[in-house]
């Protein structure tokens, strides 16, 4: 943390609603008040999201890529994109809470892509609608957009979303023969918890979502994942 004079209860917000400041934020936040910093941080919206303009320009943390950087179809590079983010953005919070939700609603590359394959699980967390050829938004964008919106619409994006559908077998998920993973793993570790549910609430959640799979479109490394 840079040392300057700088509210001590800013510099405690901007690591808990951010990831510390610059010099040069450092300095702009010395002429602000507490409240002014908080309205800031909390009506991002505000903030034009310009970060990703910024990837491979001089004087920001640089990438590195086999080939051309591809963050939206090679996981190495959205990973990367998603550091450089919390580094240069200018609205801190929504990266704080993207990294949040990415951290609750726990998703792994390996197993998506046994699912989908290399190039379709990258897609499936990482793609940017603007930059997919069929406007895919990727599990991380998804944060992005639900950052501090409303729990119960992130909740049902999250169960429709298409890596979360393959992390936990939900393409296995038929009325015939319910798969109970997801159902289980919502109830138990992304919203109530252990003893506030029972086996046929599981059961019951399990067929109701059979309603929301995976169909592929197309073939290639454009393969198109949707609900």
């Amino acid at each position: 943390m840079v040392e300057m004079a700088v509210d001590p209860a800013i510099v405690h917000l901007a690591r808990r609603a951010g990831f510390g400041f610059s010099p040069a934020e450092g300095e702009q936040l010395s002429q602000q008040s507490l409240t002014a910093v908080i309205d800031f941080l909390v009506d991002y919206e505000q903030t034009p999201d310009t970060v990703d303009s910024l990837l491979g320009t001089a004087g920001y943390l640089g990438t590195t890529s086999k080939g051309p950087f591809e963050p939206n179809s090679r996981i190495s590079d959205g990973r990367q994109r998603q550091l450089f983010r919390m580094v240069h953005t200018t609205r801190p919070l929504q990266e704080k809470m993207a990294l949040f939700w990415h951290n609750h609603f726990a998703t792994g590359f390996s197993k998506v892509a046994g699912q989908l394959g290399p190039g379709g699980a990258s897609r499936a967390l990482a793609a940017k609608p603007s930059e997919d050829p069929n406007q895919l938004q990727g599990q991380y964008e998804l944060f992005r957009e639900h950052a501090l919106g409303n729990f119960r619409d992130l909740l049902i994006a999250v169960s429709q979303d298409p890596a979360m559908v393959a992390w936990l077998d939900g393409d296995t998920n038929f009325k015939a023969n319910p798969q109970e993973n997801y159902a289980r793993e919502l109830m138990e570790l992304f919203t109530m918890g252990v003893d506030f549910y029972t086996e046929s609430d599981v059961y019951a959640g399990a067929r109701a979502f059979t309603g929301w799979n995976l169909r592929r479109r197309g073939t290639g490394p454009d393969r198109y994942y949707a609900k």
